[in-house]
């Protein structure tokens, strides 16, 4: 294992590298830190320095992973204005998605397979035409042992060989389950390859 230091708020904190990754990072500690999910670090040895961002936090483990990684720029669209026909020139990553969840209005709940993700939203494949658009939805999606619960406005529809794939960007989540979502996509990434 390297060892490795960790700046973050003025404190330096001592740690060994267990994985080290282009995308992904695993630190543990054994001194106490006041370091929580979201928080900007300076990783650094003798021989590099890396701005990097916590993912996940346990006792005596941090998972981190670059400051600019596209995962941190998934969040609420609740205060921008949905432009339909953005510029078609800007792309942004997605993240491939294999779960299950639940669309839920009133009291009618759908069952949905999430398959993509990225900072516009989420992507999820039905089998009817019962989605309604431009329509905020109660959600249920499956993280792994975990379910996240965020609110999503569907935004369009493509009607495909044998199911329809929706559209919808994130009207509102909650911080910890942001945080769980942040996790499941690094991990499911970190898995495939």
């Amino acid at each position: 294992m390297n060892v490795m230091q960790l700046l973050h708020k003025g404190k330096v904190y001592n740690g060994c590298v267990s994985y080290a990754g282009s995308d992904l990072m695993e630190v543990s500690f054994e001194e106490p830190s006041t370091i929580s999910g979201g928080d900007s670090v300076i990783c650094f040895n003798f021989q590099e320095r890396v701005q990097m961002r916590v993912l996940q936090v346990s006792r005596s483990k941090l998972v981190l992973v670059p400051a600019d990684s596209e995962v941190f720029k998934i969040q609420a669209q609740r205060d921008t204005n949905y432009d339909m026909y953005r510029d078609e020139d800007v792309s942004f990553s997605s993240y491939k998605l294999n779960t299950y969840g639940t669309l839920n209005d009133d009291f009618k709940t759908t069952a949905v397979r999430y398959c993509s993700l990225s900072r516009l939203g989420f992507g999820f494949k039905v089998n009817d035409f019962s989605v309604k658009m431009n329509h905020v939805y109660d959600t249920m999606i499956i993280c792994d042992d975990e379910a996240i619960h965020p609110k999503i406005i569907v935004r369009y529809a493509h009607i495909q060989e044998r199911t329809i794939r929706y559209g919808a960007e994130i009207h509102a989540i909650s911080p910890s389950d942001l945080n769980k979502l942040r996790y499941y996509i690094i991990t499911q990434q970190f898995r495939e390859n």
